[in-house]
């Protein structure tokens, strides 16, 4: 079982355009920047199953 940090649509929109709006020097960016990592931290662990599925019974 693999740990996965998961997001809201909404949080992925604002990072994406966070992302978007940075270039590379200003005080500004650094504030971008702050906000994605806030928003980056805020994610919520949860356990997802990755690998083969599992058989359902009667399959060969």
């Amino acid at each position: 079982m693999k740990k996965l940090i998961t997001y809201t649509k909404e949080q992925v929109q604002q990072i994406r355009g966070l992302l978007n709006g940075v270039t590379v020097m200003g005080v500004q960016n650094c504030k971008q920047i702050a906000v994605i990592a806030q928003i980056l931290d805020s994610g919520i662990p949860a356990d997802v199953n990755v690998g083969k599925p599992e058989k359902k019974e009667g399959e060969g």
